[in-house]
């Protein structure tokens, strides 16, 4: 019955996407007629240009990015010391037929290779077609997912918070684990989640797709918690990484479309993450 599940909620989440490209590519989009090894070059120069972005950015937060950070924290804490066991308590003594069949929809919209294969396909369909906006689409999702997992994954490993399963409680932490059971901290599938959804949203700009990509990115936060596998702040502060990290890919991308469309190549605009900008 759990393959049966595995196989549906995956049925399920490639028609998603599967729609999503079709419309994507059915919408007016905008192309300029190169050559494929020059888009190639281009988003090269861009993946570089956005990492760039993105990493560097924290060094110009001012007062009120740090306290978004501030608040982004004391929510991880306030759920750790009041709320992590009683809801982690409830999940588990409320499991239930229904939600069952649902909850592997979260699960694998969360999982690593969901953010590539999503990403890669509509990236491919705009190569294909000739799109740039759908091309560029792809790489926002491509970028985001890239981005946001690369700070979750120096988070779990240094952190080597117990999962939950383990029944060590949600304060026992083992500085630079090597091994899954301690990489609780912060949820890989919530940052991978959200980070699709905010850049797809951000692309897609249209309020139905923002409230289903929102509404799949809390699934799977919840299908965390449900299945044992996170705790709650586990699942707050991968959300958390996720959206800031896609909304500002997906700002990004956007820039760089309307500066495609004017003829220019560099931005020298600032760029926002968390409130802030930075200038390429």
């Amino acid at each position: 019955m759990s393959a049966f599940r595995s196989i549906a909620a995956e049925g399920v989440i490639r028609f998603i996407f599967f729609a999503v490209t079709i419309l994507q590519l059915c919408c007016p989009w905008t192309g300029r007629g190169e050559s494929t090894g020059d888009m190639f070059s281009q988003d090269a120069t861009g993946f570089y240009r956005d990492f760039r972005g993105v990493f560097s950015s924290p060094a110009h937060f001012d007062d009120s990015d740090w306290m978004r950070v501030a608040a982004i924290a004391g929510a991880a804490t306030l759920s750790t010391l009041f709320f992590d066991e009683p809801v982690r308590d409830f999940a588990l003594n409320h499991h239930t037929p229904f939600l069952d069949t649902v909850m592997p929809v979260g699960d694998y919209y969360g999982r690593f290779r969901t953010g590539y294969g999503v990403g890669s396909l509509i990236y491919l369909g705009g190569i294909l077609a000739g799109a740039d906006d759908v091309r560029l689409t792809g790489r926002a999702v491509l970028e985001a997912h890239t981005f946001a997992m690369m700070i979750t994954g120096v988070l779990k490993a240094t952190t080597g918070r117990s999962r939950p399963f383990k029944q060590e409680g949600n304060t026992r932490f083992s500085l630079f684990a090597t091994e899954n059971p301690n990489w609780s901290f912060p949820s890989g599938h919530a940052t991978s989640a959200f980070a699709v959804s905010s850049a797809l949203s951000t692309r897609i700009k249209r309020p139905w797709a923002t409230v289903g990509l929102y509404a799949l990115s809390t699934l799977t936060a919840m299908q965390r918690v449900y299945d044992d596998k996170h705790w709650l702040s586990d699942t707050i502060v991968g959300a958390a990484i996720g959206t800031a990290v896609g909304l500002a890919v997906g700002n990004m991308i956007n820039d760089e479309e309307v500066r495609m469309e004017h003829g220019y190549a560099e931005s020298s605009e600032p760029v926002p993450l968390l409130g802030v900008t930075v200038t390429f």
